[in-house]
């Protein structure tokens, strides 16, 4: 057991450079290598967070112009459909005037035209009356004129 107890006592005095080597290593490449490495990592995420939250910013002001432009657009739409609207009802109550006033002339022109053809009518009866009278008094002529013979 002596032995291994010298033995374990030679490899530990061997190792004892190596391990005061390879903290000192350890330390030396903490602060050489690792915390500036650390040092520029954490840089690099906060300016990364930072455009990040630059380019969320970004993105939400470009959500709300969209927004403003879907909602000005809806609403130009909605005055177009309104004006659009207000023209056809214009146009109806100019179309329906148009058409009364139609209306109104060909009537004017139905009754002038009975009126004409009453009066053409009555002239007709009265011609025919004055004709029915001048043929009766001529068969009455010829009828006496028959008899006195």
């Amino acid at each position: 057991m002596e032995q291994i107890f010298h033995a374990l006592q030679g490899i530990i005095v061997r190792a004892l450079p190596t391990f005061f080597l390879v903290i000192l290593l350890h330390w030396f490449l903490k602060k050489v290598l690792f915390q500036p490495l650390d040092r520029v990592l954490e840089e690099r995420r906060r300016r990364t967070e930072g455009v990040l939250e630059s380019c969320e910013a970004a993105m939400e002001r470009a959500r709300a112009r969209i927004q403003e432009y879907e909602n000005s657009l809806r609403q130009a739409q909605a005055e177009i459909f309104d004006q659009q609207e207000q023209e056809r009802k214009r146009m109806a109550a100019e179309r329906a005037a148009l058409l009364a006033e139609a209306r109104q002339r060909a009537r004017q022109r139905v009754e002038a035209a009975r009126a004409e053809i009453q009066a053409e009518a009555e002239m007709a009866r009265q011609s025919l009356r004055d004709e029915a009278a001048r043929l009766a008094e001529a068969v009455t002529q010829s009828v006496l004129a028959g008899r006195a013979s």
